[in-house]
């Protein structure tokens, strides 16, 4: 594994933490943040995730956030648009959270949570953990994009 993908997996595993999440994703922003690539991925459904990638208008949580620029919180999965309902049933997702990630202005990716350990629903309180680590690590990500 490269020192950069250890990088990503670090932030990944770490954002899994701080919200109590069964899976957390870092989306990287590809082409103006056209294309979404799931550069890396901690927990539960990590392996289906890592390395993937799909336009962002159809990727679903992290396309809508990297078109709000705005974090989006999903307390109840089933039947809300902004997820994809496919994946979400197919990996049994209930709940979802995604931050875009951004550096003076310029949209980098987005961190996404998937599932609480504990079976609760995510909230405004976990949309603004992760969205704190999100600030914190924009600038390690954009390295990792200009090294990339």
């Amino acid at each position: 594994m490269s020192q950069n993908r250890q990088i990503l997996d670090d932030i990944a595993k770490f954002a899994q933490e701080i919200v109590n999440a069964e899976t957390a994703v870092v989306a990287l922003a590809e082409s103006g943040g056209e294309v979404v690539y799931y550069a890396a991925a901690a927990g539960k459904h990590a392996e289906a995730i890592v390395d993937k990638k799909n336009t962002s208008a159809n990727s679903g949580l992290c396309g809508v956030a990297f078109q709000g620029r705005v974090p989006v919180l999903v307390c109840q999965t089933e039947g809300d648009s902004r997820v994809r309902q496919d994946h979400a049933k197919a990996m049994g997702i209930k709940t979802a959270l995604a931050v875009p990630v951004i550096y003076e202005d310029k949209l980098l990716g987005a961190l996404m949570a998937l599932n609480r350990t504990d079976g609760s629903a995510f909230d405004e309180e976990a949309e603004k953990v992760l969205a704190g680590y999100a600030a914190e690590v924009a600038p390690v990500i954009l390295q990792f994009c200009i090294i990339s």
